[in-house]
């Protein structure tokens, strides 16, 4: 995900550090949690529901990657990235 604040699309350089990412990753692992308890199915066959669990999945893993990273951050003593700091115009 890119969002308008970031400068760069380097997945590493953001992972932890953008909290607008952050939270737009914890909507998407809302929403995919929610959709997932509504259409659960003990077997799924349909495909709207296999891609909701793969949904799920991902987003669970990238979340997961950000709190690690973020808090790998702030036991170094490192900032977060804050695109409100930042004035520079986009690349």
């Amino acid at each position: 995900m890119v969002c308008k604040t970031c400068r760069d699309n380097i997945f590493r350089q953001k992972l932890g550090r953008c909290r607008r990412c952050m939270w737009i990753n914890l909507g998407l692992l809302l929403g995919s949690v929610f959709g997932w308890y509504l259409s659960y199915q003990s077997a799924p066959k349909h495909v709207a529901t296999i891609a909701l669990l793969l949904t799920l999945i991902a987003s669970c893993v990238l979340m997961s990657l950000h709190l690690g990273a973020y808090l790998y951050y702030k036991s170094k003593g490192l900032k977060p990235f804050n695109p409100k700091e930042d004035k520079s115009p986009l690349k």
